[in-house]
């Protein structure tokens, strides 16, 4: 049977529709306005990657595995590749509103390559990767989301710029909410005044001000006074939104992995696969009362290398007050890897031949200190063992993982 000429048409079209996209799904390119090229060769010309498949393991095969925690810290130098170049987000930058402003040059990245946050956060705006929370939204007595249990769901890859519900769960997740800017401004006694909203019609509102003492000669831009009109219900102080400050690559400290070391027979070796990966950022210490007023603290910005929280009006108020490291959300890792697989980091060796993030942590080019194994008890070693002996605990653990592989082959 003939097919027709348009269904291939249509075809066509539509493939390469699939295929054309404005937002690339992989690392920085070296091609800029008017011609340039920043080095020899146009790197645009890489193909896009996707991640090769791990080694398929039976479950007859599967004869031993211990669940480990590892925590790959930002001061260790074996892992700066993670961790660097750090980027910035300039305080007038605003939660993208499509695809193609979410590389709006108010975000300011490295030009030759991105930090492992940089990716992620960029994948999460674009809807490639699918946030766990720590904790039940409606009950964080107990962080346990490294168990896929609370998911944010979203319908489309396009939720974040469409889905207004969907938006405001991620930038609880990735950002730090500032104080709410009020509308102030001098009346006549050059007195500080605060708007409130006592009526659904503006024009009556606003004409109705003329009549209050002070303000019998009111000058102000009456399209200003509507924009804060819009953002308050009735009844409230005339207030815009609270700034939306992104958490940069500086504020990450660290990543928590949770990965499988297991034996597989068919192989006959000892094998390690991750399975789920969280960055870590600071966040403001809050002593509970009791188990109920448990509350996870407000996330603590970092810019140009100063810890901080976001204060609308302020511009940029260093935080003093006690900080503790919490895991921000967690990722499927095997769905990171589709990303990552396409974005490069630093050589030493050679600025010709850099490796993907997949590859370095397919290779391990990292260091990690376990922090926690699966037990009868389900705790954490820093529950029954402290510094220096939760360090020596960690080693303990992964000696008695070498020596269960040695007795193996041990006849």
């Amino acid at each position: 049977m003939k097919i027709p000429y348009l269904v291939i048409l249509l075809v066509l079209v539509g493939i390469s529709q699939s295929f054309s996209q404005n937002v690339p799904p992989r690392g920085p390119y070296n091609t800029l306005d008017g011609g340039i090229i920043d080095g020899v060769v146009i790197k645009d010309e890489v193909p896009i990657r996707s991640a090769v498949p791990y080694e398929h393991v039976r479950l007859a095969d599967y004869v031993w595995s211990k669940r480990v925690f590892s925590r790959i810290d930002a001061r260790e130098k074996l892992n700066h590749e993670i961790f660097f170049p750090f980027d910035d987000f300039y305080w007038d930058y605003k939660a993208p509103k499509t695809p193609e402003d979410v590389d709006n040059p108010l975000w300011n990245k490295h030009q030759e390559r991105w930090s492992l946050w940089t990716v992620i956060l960029r994948h999460i705006m674009l809807g490639d990767l699918t946030i766990y929370e720590i904790s039940d939204p409606d009950f964080i007595l107990r962080e346990d989301g490294y168990q896929f249990k609370y998911p944010i769901q979203k319908n489309s890859a396009d939720d974040y710029f469409i889905n207004d519900e969907y938006r405001l769960k991620l930038h609880k997740q990735i950002s730090c909410l500032g104080a709410p800017e009020k509308y102030v401004f001098k009346d006549l006694y050059s007195q500080d005044q605060i708007l409130t909203k006592t009526n659904s019609d503006f024009n009556f509102w606003f004409d109705s001000l003329v009549n209050v003492p002070g303000m019998e000669d009111l000058s102000v831009n009456e399209s200003v006074v509507r924009t804060y009109w819009n953002e308050v219900g009735p009844g409230e102080e005339l207030t815009l939104p609270r700034p939306q400050v992104f958490q940069s690559s500086r504020g990450i400290t660290a990543y928590n992995i949770k990965e499988d070391w297991f034996f597989d027979k068919e192989r006959s070796m000892l094998d390690k696969r991750i399975i789920a990966i969280a960055p870590v950022a600071k966040f403001v210490y809050e002593e509970p009362d009791t188990p109920e007023d448990y509350e996870r603290g407000i996330m603590v910005v970092s810019r140009n290398g100063v810890d901080g929280i976001a204060v609308a009006g302020a511009g940029f108020q260093p935080y003093t007050g006690l900080t503790e490291e919490k895991e921000m959300f967690w990722l499927y890792f095997p769905e990171l890897r589709n990303v990552i697989v396409n974005y490069y980091t630093y050589n030493d060796k050679s600025d010709a031949q850099w490796m993907t993030f997949d590859d370095l942590f397919w290779k391990r080019k990292f260091n990690a200190q376990i922090y926690r194994t699966s037990d009868k008890f389900d705790r954490n070693i820093e529950d029954y063992r402290f510094g220096v002996d939760a360090l020596r605990e960690a080693e303990k653990i992964k000696g008695e993982i070498r020596k269960w592989e040695h007795d193996v082959w041990n006849y």
